[in-house]
C-alpha cells in the first residue's frame, strides 16, 4: 500500500526546484555558447593563419565545449518536458546520457589531436608568433569571462559541471598556446607548438573520464555517493513497528535527482502510521522525497522474487 497523497505533494516540490535552477542555468548556458562559437571561429581562422596547432587545437576544444553546451541545453529542454505514459520519469535520464555521449566523443577528439601533434613535432612549420599570442590571450579572457558566467549557476547538477570543465579547460588550453607562442617567438623553439597542444589534448581527456565514470554510473544505477544503503536500511529498521527491511533500492534519475523504493514487513494494523513515520525520517535525515514503500506481512514476504 502506498499513501499517494503524500508522494505527491514532495514530488511537486522536488520538481519545481529543480526547474527553477534550470531556467537560471539555460539562460547561462545560452550566453556561454554564443560566446564560445564566436570565438571558436577566430581561434579556427588564427590557427589556421598563423599556422599554429595548439591553436586549431584550442578551438577543437572550444568545438567540443559548444556541442557540450549545446547538449546540455538541449537536455535543459527535454528534461522540462512533461512524463508520459510511456516514459514514465520524464526526459532526465537524457540529460545523463547526453553527458556520457560527450565525453566518449571528446576522449576521440583528444587522439586525433595528439596523432597531429605527432606529425607536427617531426615536421615542424613556420608559425607566426606575435599573432598567436594575441588570439591566445584573447582567448583566455573570454575562457575565464565564460567560466565567470558559469560558476554562478548550479554545481551539481552533472551538465552544468561538464561545461565549466570544459571551460576551464579551455583557459588552460589558451594559456598555454600563449607559452607556446613566446617560445617560439623568443627561443625559435617551434616544437613547443605540438607540445602545448598535445598537454591540451590529456588535459581534455582527464577531465572528461571523470565525467564518462560520473555518468556511467548513474546509468547503472548505482546508488549516489553521498548516501549509504546500510545506514537507510538501519535507519527503517529502528522505526517502531518495523519487523524487516528488504528488496531496498535508492538511484538516482538525474543528478540531483534521488529515488527508493522499500518493502517492509510490519506489525499488523498499522500501517499507516508506520508509513508516514518512514516516509518523514527519509525526507529529514536523508533528504529522500522521491520514495514508494510497500508495507507487508510475513505471508507476502514469502512469495516474492528478490533483487
Amino acid at each position: 500500500m502506498i499513501d499517494s497523497h503524500h508522494t505527491h505533494n514532495h514530488d511537486q516540490h522536488g520538481h519545481h526546484h529543480h526547474h527553477q535552477a534550470q531556467s537560471q542555468s539555460t539562460k547561462q548556458l545560452k550566453r556561454v555558447i554564443i560566446l564560445s562559437l564566436a570565438f571558436m571561429v577566430i581561434e579556427a581562422v588564427g590557427g589556421y593563419y598563423t599556422n599554429s596547432l595548439a591553436l586549431v587545437s584550442d578551438s577543437v576544444h572550444l568545438f567540443t565545449d559548444v556541442i557540450a553546451l549545446g547538449l546540455s541545453f538541449f537536455a535543459f529542454y527535454l528534461s522540462t518536458q512533461p512524463a508520459t505514459d510511456v516514459r514514465t520519469f520524464g526526459f532526465y535520464r537524457l540529460e545523463i546520457l547526453a553527458a556520457f555521449i560527450n565525453g566518449i566523443v571528446l576522449v576521440l577528439l583528444s587522439c586525433a589531436i595528439a596523432w597531429g601533434a605527432w606529425i607536427r613535432y617531426q615536421n615542424p612549420v613556420e608559425i607566426k608568433a606575435v599573432e598567436m599570442f594575441w588570439i591566445s590571450t584573447a582567448g583566455l579572457i573570454f575562457n575565464l569571462f565564460g567560466a565567470w558566467i558559469l560558476i554562478h549557476g548550479d554545481h551539481k547538477n552533472l551538465n552544468m559541471r561538464g561545461a565549466l570543465f570544459h571551460i576551464l579547460g579551455d583557459a588552460l588550453g589558451s594559456a598555454g598556446a600563449m607559452i607556446a607562442a613566446a617560445l617560439v617567438y623568443f627561443f625559435s623553439w617551434n616544437k613547443a607548438d605540438p607540445l602545448v597542444s598535445v598537454a591540451i589534448a590529456i588535459i581534455i581527456i582527464a577531465s572528461s573520464f571523470r565525467l564518462i565514470l560520473d555518468t556511467a554510473y548513474v546509468i547503472l544505477e548505482g546508488t549516489p555517493h553521498h548516501l549509504n544503503t546500510e545506514s537507510i536500511r538501519k535507519s527503517i529498521s529502528s522505526i517502531s513497528l518495523v519487523r524487516e527491511v528488504h528488496d531496498l533500492h535508492v538511484w538516482s534519475i538525474t543528478s540531483g535527482m534521488v529515488s527508493l523504493s522499500v518493502h517492509v514487513v510490519a506489525e499488523p494494523g498499522s500501517r499507516h502510521k508506520i508509513l508516514c513515520n518512514i516516509r518523514d525520517m527519509l525526507k529529514d535525515k536523508f533528504s529522500i522525497e522521491h520514495v514508494t514503500i510497500q508495507i507487508e506481512d510475513e505471508s507476502l514476504k514469502a512469495q516474492e522474487p528478490h533483487i
